[in-house]
Parts: C-alpha cells; sequence; structure tokens
C-alpha cells in the first residue's frame, strides 16, 4: 500500500496524507485521525528511499569495520555504535573485511567505500587505520569531510579517534618495572604490529619503554601471534619460552585474552601466577574479573569513546561545524591480581 493509494482513497492529495501521517499541520484532526488509523490497518509502511529522495537526506552511516569482530573490544564497541546512533535517528550499515588478506583488503575497503557512496551514506566510519592505510583509503573516498577513522594508530589529516595505546603501554611497564620485574616479555605480537613503523602500537611503546629504561630488548620472549584472537600455536610458543631457564618474570599481553591464555599455560606447566609470573592484559574485557588472579589491565572507557564517535558523526551530519575532529581516549591501569613483585629481582 502507498501513500498515492491511500490518498486516492480518501480523495485528497498525497502531501495530505504525507501530513497526516507526520502528524503536521493543515490537515483536519478528524481527517488525519481516520487516515493514520487506516493505513495502519492496511499495514501501510513507509517508503525510506522516497522520503530519502525527498529531503535530501538518507540518514545512513556505513561502518566499514577492518578487524574480526569476534575480538571482544570491537564486537562490544560495534554493538554500542549501533545502539546511540539509531538512538540519534542514523541508520547503520555494517560491511567486516578481514585485515589478514592481505591480497584482498585494498579490493575490499575499494569496494566498501563504493558502496556506501552509491547508498549516499551521510558518514563513513572506518577503523581500525594507520597512516598507509588511510593513504589508500583516501584516494578511494574523496569526500574525506565524511570520513571519520575510529581506532587510529596514527594521527591523520581527517576526523579520527585514537586510543591512548601509547600512554596505556607505558603505566603498565611502568608498574611492572616498580615491581622489579626487568625481564619483561610481549605475548601477542601480530602481524600489523610487527610491520608498522608507527611509533603509536602496543608493541612500539613496549619496545620504546625498555630502551628508555636501559633494558635491552630480546625478540626471543615475544610471542607472536596469527591475529587479535589466540590460537594453539601461540599457547605452544608460549609453553616452549616458560620452559626456559631464562623465561619472562612478567608478560606485557596484547589484550586479555592473551593474558588468559598465558593463565591456561602458566597452570599447565605448575607456574603460580602472580608468584612466578605476573600478567598484565590489554581492554578490560568482561572475562579480566572471572579469572584466577583476577586480571590487571589497561581500560579504555568505552562508553564515553563510543558517544564521542556518535558526536562527530552527529555534527558532520547536521553540518553544525566545518572542519576536522580528532580525539584520544586515555588509558587507565585496573591493578588486579595477576602482578606481583618480583622477589628474585637484580
Amino acid at each position: 500500500m502507498s501513500i498515492c493509494e491511500i490518498a486516492k482513497k480518501f480523495n485528497v492529495s498525497s502531501v495530505t496524507v504525507s501530513n497526516a501521517l507526520n502528524h503536521r499541520k493543515g490537515v483536519a484532526e478528524k481527517l488525519a485521525k481516520e487516515i493514520r488509523a487506516y493505513a495502519e490497518a492496511v499495514g501501510y509502511r513507509p517508503n525510506y528511499m522516497a522520503r530519502s529522495l525527498l529531503s535530501g537526506r538518507t540518514g545512513i552511516v556505513g561502518i566499514c569495520l577492518c578487524v574480526p569482530p569476534s575480538t571482544p573490544w570491537y564486537g562490544e564497541l560495534l554493538c554500542r555504535l549501533q545502539l546511540q546512533l539509531s538512538e540519534a535517528n542514523l541508520y547503520a550499515i555494517t560491511i567486516v573485511l578481514d585485515p589478514f588478506r592481505r591480497d584482498a583488503r585494498d579490493r575490499n575497503e575499494s569496494w566498501a567505500l563504493n558502496f556506501f557512496n552509491q547508498i549516499k551514506a551521510e558518514v563513513v566510519l572506518l577503523g581500525p587505520c594507520d597512516r598507509s592505510r588511510y593513504q589508500v583509503v583516501s584516494q578511494e573516498y574523496l569526500a574525506t569531510e565524511k570520513l571519520i577513522i575510529f581506532d587510529s594508530v596514527d594521527l591523520l589529516p581527517c576526523s579520527h579517534l585514537m586510543l591512548d595505546l601509547v600512554g596505556g603501554t607505558q603505566q603498565a611497564m611502568q608498574y611492572l618495572c616498580e615491581m622489579g620485574h626487568r625481564r619483561i616479555g610481549y605475548l601477542g605480537l601480530n602481524a600489523f604490529d610487527l610491520d608498522n613503523p608507527s611509533p603509536y602500537t602496543r608493541f612500539s611503546a613496549y619496545r620504546s619503554f625498555l630502551e628508555s629504561r636501559n633494558i635491552t630488548f630480546d625478540p626471543a620472549v615475544v610471542i607472536p601471534a596469527n591475529g587479535s584472537v589466540p590460537t594453539p600455536e601461540t599457547g605452544e610458543f608460549l609453553e616452549k619460552v616458560l620452559r626456559t631457564e631464562q623465561r619472562p618474570t612478567a608478560f606485557l599481553c596484547h589484550n586479555d585474552n592473551y593474558a588468559m591464555l598465558a593463565l591456561k599455560v602458566a597452570d599447565r606447566l605448575g607456574l603460580r601466577v602472580p608468584e612466578q609470573l605476573s600478567l598484565i592484559g590489554f581492554d578490560d574485557q568482561t572475562g579480566a574479573w572471572l579469572t584466577t588472579p583476577e586480571l590487571t589491565t589497561v581500560r579504555f572507557n568505552l562508553e564515553n569513546y563510543v558517544a564521542e564517535i556518535v558526536r562527530m558523526t552527529t555534527a558532520i551530519v547536521g553540518k553544525n561545524s566545518s572542519g576536522r575532529y580528532s580525539y584520544c581516549e586515555k588509558a587507565e591501569l585496573v591493578v588486579r591480581g595477576s602482578v606481583a613483585e618480583n622477589r628474585d629481582r637484580f
């Protein structure tokens, strides 16, 4: 049932029906109620695309997520983001890309951005992203004033939001050093961070901190990973390192998932956490306080972060101001029970 058909039923214009359905002035109250009652009875639903063409606005926000949403941080971020955009009367359409398929990544991002252009998305949210990826994206998506990068690794010449990974890493490493740890490993190094020259990644900040304290970087205590979710192969690699005489006394973990993996491997080897092995995670996932012991971790206020993404989005949609926006969510070290003093210090 269309507006035209309803208009023919009441022998009025389509504009009159539209005004009645949207509670606008200019229609007698009795007639307006009759039109709305009839529309509900016949199951009328507004034609979204037609309304968009008339208003010149779509209200569509494209979300290009360049990492699997199975990662707890991104799963929760995506859920909260879609809910808050809906509350702002915006419609989120999400495309998920595989960041580990390098051969198809450029093509996928190009396709996604072109798709959002074709459906006239008013804003495109894309992340995570670093400077090299942005250079490719900006060539494909020329309307950069409508592009917002979230979880930006670097400072970018467009609207973007960052997590203070460097500050969080420094807090975690400082705490471990204060507890007497000097042989600190890194658990969960993925290919993205390994190859990335940016000083703003967790791994770069880890190396910089060691250098600032004159602690020799040892690649033998860096445990590689295939992605953001632990695999049995990562656990096997970690087990080999923990069986050595010069094993680390502590690990900075890429996220809480890897810290939980370390808890599992340590238990299998009979190593007590935190007495014999200290661990610090990242992200403060829900499971971080469900483990035994509870995980010390680096936390970002996800609620504030998502609210800032939505604020930027609505400002661009409403054209409330010109220019570009930037924001950095500060880190907080949450001290729980997975770190202890290293009694073998010095």
